[in-house]
């Protein structure tokens, strides 16, 4: 009878909570058991709010860290011989545009290669120009600035695999990224840019190499950017050799001197493109021939950013 008498004074009680629709717990409890983003982590321990659905992530509900330095592949088909970039790929680039208006002081370096079908002349400008389809969709779609922008065309320079069967050679054929900060250069004190006469055999450029080289060798994870501008004596195709190459001289001298690797050695030449002077006067023309260097660590990505993870595109022979 006792049983009886218990178990029908349990049954009213939980009659009564039904009835009256109240909670078992409270409703603060119940708020902070909610996952809001659906990233299977509860609002409680959640500490990044609207993780895209999808992403890899840790126990604190953020991105999993996974990426030392942010590098990657960029996942796009160009029609053979060609370098325009179809639009379905724009939206490939949303995380890494968002990436990038995040953080104003990054760079992303886009590097376009090829394999060795075809010239070399050929396969060097069709590199750029893929690179640059990429570099255009950021800044015109996505309102990227572009100084944050650096492109490259290797063409078929720097081939990561044999380019004697189809798999090297659909291997070389590619477009990296990486992602940079320039620092303030030691040497310099307060500046992030150095700037030598476009003749390097001068004394002044010969010294700020030479600091250079050794500041490269003892700070193996810094790289360096090398960039060549003219006056506008002559026409724009000369003066757009002459400043790549006189650039390509420091590199030549920080690759052979103080065994620099490539890798860390971005030379880029602008020609007449961006004065910084009147080019009207003879002192103005001068500051106009000049070589800028920046120094830059690579990203160091404290979380990985949810970008997929992109592979190696393939395309048809360049020839």
């Amino acid at each position: 009878m006792k049983i009886l008498a218990r178990t029908i004074v349990i049954f009213f009680s939980l009659f009564s909570t039904f009835t009256n629709s109240e909670p078992l717990y409270p409703s603060n409890i119940i708020d902070s058991l909610k996952d809001s983003d659906h990233d299977g982590v509860i609002d409680a321990r959640d500490v990044c709010e609207n993780t895209k659905l999808g992403s890899n992530i840790d126990h604190h509900g953020c991105p999993a860290t996974q990426l030392g330095f942010f590098t990657f592949n960029f996942d796009v088909q160009f029609d053979t011989g060609k370098h325009q970039l179809k639009a379905e790929f724009h939206e490939k680039l949303e995380d890494l545009a968002l990436f990038l208006d995040k953080h104003s002081e990054a760079i992303i370096l886009i590097e376009g290669h090829t394999d060795n079908q075809g010239t070399e002349s050929y396969n060097q400008v069709l590199s750029k120009k893929r690179a640059e389809s990429i570099a255009n969709a950021l800044t015109s779609e996505f309102n990227i600035k572009s100084n944050q922008i650096k492109t490259f065309g290797y063409g078929q320079e720097r081939p990561v695999a044999s380019n004697s069967n189809e798999a090297g050679r659909e291997s070389n054929r590619r477009v990296s990224g990486e992602i940079i900060t320039p620092i303030v250069y030691p040497i310099s004190s307060d500046l992030k840019v150095l700037t030598i006469p476009f003749e390097t055999t001068e004394k002044k450029a010969l010294s700020v190499i030479d600091n250079l080289g050794l500041y490269l060798v003892s700070n193996s994870e810094s790289l360096v950017i090398i960039e060549g501008y003219t006056d506008n004596i002559g026409n724009k195709i000369s003066n757009l050799a002459s400043s790549g190459q006189q650039a390509n001289k420091v590199a030549v001298k920080l690759s052979s001197q103080y065994s620099i690797p490539q890798e860390r050695i971005k030379v880029l030449g602008y020609g007449q493109d961006f004065p910084i002077a009147s080019n009207n006067t003879f002192e103005g023309r001068e500051k106009n021939r000049r070589i800028e260097i920046t120094v830059a660590t690579r990203f160091k990505a404290h979380k990985e950013i949810s970008l997929k993870k992109w592979t190696i595109w393939n395309i048809d022979n360049d020839s």
